[in-house]
């Protein structure tokens, strides 16, 4: 059981750094993002916004816009570790209610290692597809993502204007530019949230009683 105990601790902290992490590099991109939208409010409202605002524009939002990227697909990826981390621990709980079983009633997360169980822990059981999916949608790499494809669609548009192409074709760019790059990271995103895909669960949730 101490055994167990502190692998459970090791695994709280290395989720708790994980998490620091998130909000850290989240912080930073939108940072630098603001920092630069000041800095091209500053030099159009000094000059005008003529071609040096366009070409520092074109500098600047393109290194943001990696930037972006970088923080998105590091977003994903440790939400794919907390999972990861998640079904450790209710490896963990199995192991305390083999050694207890008498505990079982008192636990609230889940203590199975399948999709079932790590919903239970997220204290998400039972809850409708609706609500998981305006969940998904308000998560940090989804906002994450919906800024990198304005950041996409903005620089789009000003490569537009830069070869002279009309109003109307810029719009157009910029909205087919948002759409295509926000499908794409939100595909990724949804791909990585199957982490269960193809293993077989070692302590699987066993199926509800039949109903009389």
């Amino acid at each position: 059981a101490a055994m167990l105990a502190t692998e459970h601790w090791s695994l709280l902290a290395a989720r708790s750094l994980i998490w620091n992490e998130s909000m850290s590099r989240a912080t930073v991109f939108l940072t630098v993002l603001s920092a630069s939208i000041i800095a091209l409010a500053l030099l159009a409202d000094a000059t005008g916004f003529g071609e040096r605002t366009t070409t520092l524009a074109l500098v600047l939002l393109p290194i943001v816009f990696l930037l972006g990227i970088a923080a998105y697909t590091r977003l994903v990826q440790i939400n794919t570790e907390e999972f990861q981390l998640v079904l450790a621990m209710n490896r963990l709980r199995h192991a305390y209610l083999q050694i207890e079983p008498g505990l079982e009633r008192y636990f609230t997360t889940g203590h199975h290692d399948d999709e079932r169980g790590v919903i239970a822990t997220y204290m998400l059981e039972g809850t409708s597809r609706k609500w998981l999916a305006a969940h998904f949608l308000v998560n940090t790499p989804t906002i994450v993502a919906t800024v990198d494809a304005a950041l996409a669609a903005a620089i789009v548009a000003l490569l537009l204007e830069v070869g002279k192409a009309s109003q109307a074709a810029e719009v157009a760019g910029g909205i087919v530019t948002f759409v295509v790059v926000w499908a794409v990271l939100l595909r990724f995103q949804l791909r990585a949230l199957r982490p269960l895909r193809g293993t077989t669960p070692r302590f699987p949730t066993p199926p509800d009683p039949p109903q009389e």
